[in-house]
């Protein structure tokens, strides 16, 4: 679909080069770059800042280190374009991965504008700028709340957006309808899920030093490729009901068949050039064993004396469910030896991939933000992360680490940010 797209999107650039005159054509860069050093004491379990990129413990260069470029086209009166790569840590080393934003808009009046392409999801209070380390506080959004939004941070079709000026503030209303495959790797598997019939409704209003954003979204899953879990499903469909009735249950919960995910958020900031608040929260409902349902959310807060901003931060990620208890099924007495171990491989095998994605966490964090020019910040900031029991999905573990106990982290992290 993204090439699809950039073919369609270079044919009408193209097009709009040759039919728009010298005085209407201007094309301007911009760009942005954070260089981050980090430590993770914990040498077995291994972070990532979110889904689609690779995960490290200890000392890292590379672990929030990123390097954008945005290029913004003026095509006519009427008519603009932007793109935009942001080169980071991605576990998947796909062009895809890379590419944020490719899309063509039209903007008939003040009100109204259109747009194609590859755009943001605009469901985030930080959705116009998830990786411009400048714009915001900490040292990466908050774990908790946006390792999620990574998978469709993106996506490939178009919007409506309908915005004016409404009692004294800037109200914005968005509609899209899209599809997406973020391509990801865990545990040295590599996979893609592809969302399809994305529908997404959002709306913004700012006044003075306040911004509120709500947005729901829903999607179809559509396609999971994943040479793993098609085995053990496969090997699970292949289970007599005799031996396991369970069975084609894990099945049919791991197959992303007729599945779908749906998403709402609400987020709500404040700036009064002292005081910085902001805090978003979201739900997630699924019927997928393998994105189970959740809340995240978070809440900051931030102070600022003359050119250092001090903030603090808690942030939640929670699973909705009961935890899957996967319970080996009592096998006869006759059944030979090598198919009662195989059956009983299966069974541990499931039990561990219906618990791997699960999410139940908290963290704190503590950090100060130092305007030091125009267009440089320095920041640091700590992290304390508590992994609930069965409850670290957002990280990489090693083999011989116990999933069902509870884990704390810390990670220290000091980092620049430019844009330019």
């Amino acid at each position: 679909m993204v090439y699809r797209c950039i073919r369609i999107f270079t044919v009408i650039l193209g097009c709009f080069s040759t039919w728009t005159q010298a005085d209407e054509f201007a094309v301007e860069f911009s760009g942005f770059a954070s260089l981050a050093v980090s430590y993770s004491d914990d040498p077995d379990i291994d972070f990532r800042s979110n889904y689609l990129n690779d995960e490290k413990a200890g000392w890292s260069i590379d672990r929030d280190s990123i390097l954008g470029g945005q290029v913004n086209i003026s095509l006519a009166q009427e008519w603009d374009s932007v793109v935009q790569v942001v080169l980071q840590d991605r576990e998947i080393k796909d062009f895809s991965n890379y590419l944020e934003l490719a899309f063509v808009r039209y903007r008939p009046n003040r009100n109204w504008s259109v747009r194609g392409g590859r755009i943001n999801s605009d469901m985030y209070l930080l959705s116009e700028y998830p990786s411009v380390g400048y714009a915001y506080l900490w040292a990466r959004p908050p774990h908790e709340h946006y390792a999620f939004a990574s998978t469709v941070s993106h996506y490939d079709g178009f919007d409506v957006e309908y915005s004016s000026d409404v009692n004294e503030g800037y109200l914005r209303v968005k509609l899209a309808a899209a599809q997406t495959e973020p391509k990801l790797g865990a545990l040295n598997q590599d996979f893609s899920i592809k969302f399809n019939n994305i529908l997404t409704l959002s709306t913004t209003y700012v006044k003075d030093a306040w911004t509120f954003r709500a947005s729901t979204s829903k999607a179809d899953i559509r396609e999971f490729k994943s040479d793993q879990f098609s085995s053990l499903i496969n090997a699970l469909n292949a289970i007599p009901p005799s031996l396991w009735s369970q069975a084609a249950d894990y099945a049919q919960g791991f197959d992303a068949k007729n599945k779908n995910i749906n998403y709402s958020a609400l987020g709500l900031a404040y700036d009064n050039f002292d005081w910085l608040f902001q805090a978003e929260i979201g739900t997630v409902n699924s019927d997928w064993l393998i994105s189970p349902s959740n809340y995240t959310g978070y809440v900051s807060l931030g102070y600022r004396i003359g050119e250092l901003t001090y903030f603090a931060s808690l942030s939640v990620a929670k699973n909705k469910n009961a935890k899957p208890q996967v319970a080996p099924p009592e096998l006869p007495s006759y059944l030979p030896e090598e198919i009662r171990l195989a059956t009983l491989q299966l069974v541990e095998g499931t039990d561990i991939a219906s618990k791997r994605a699960i999410v139940d966490q908290y963290s704190f964090n503590i950090g100060a933000k130092w305007y030091f020019s125009n267009n440089l910040v320095i920041k640091a900031q700590i992290d304390h992360f508590v992994l609930q029991p069965i409850g670290g999905g957002l990280w990489d573990m090693a083999a011989q680490t116990d999933v069902a106990s509870k884990h704390q982290i810390n990670l220290f992290s000091l980092s620049g940010s430019v844009v330019f």
